[in-house]
């Protein structure tokens, strides 16, 4: 599957930016294939898409790219270990909010 053209939406009170693939690759430090990769392997989800070749992602999205590219990076995870470990990740980050909803209702 190969995409033209991927499209970053990032949301601010004052204005709305799009980026290009060439700069969410800068963003991320990563190449485009792996960016493709990473939308097939479920590791981000475009917001929406506008057409087959255009992509549209939140900044959620971009900050969840960085994270999986750290991985591959410092940890030399392949994309399958990648995907597991920032599931596991969002999973630890729900039960730590979790707790906190917990905390503030204790006496």
């Amino acid at each position: 599957m190969s995409k033209s053209e991927i499209v970053v939406i990032e949301s601010s009170p004052s204005e709305h930016r799009l980026f290009s693939l060439e700069e969410v690759c800068e963003r991320c430090g990563a190449h485009t294939e792996i960016v493709v990769e990473m939308v097939e392997y479920g590791i981000v989800e475009p917001v929406e898409q506008a057409s087959a070749s255009v992509w549209y992602f939140n900044t959620q999205a971009v900050v969840r790219l960085q994270r999986a590219q750290r991985l591959m990076d410092e940890l030399e995870l392949n994309l399958s270990g990648v995907a597991l470990s920032l599931e596991l990740l969002d999973k630890i980050d729900g039960l730590q909010k979790h707790i906190v909803v917990l905390k503030s209702q204790l006496p």
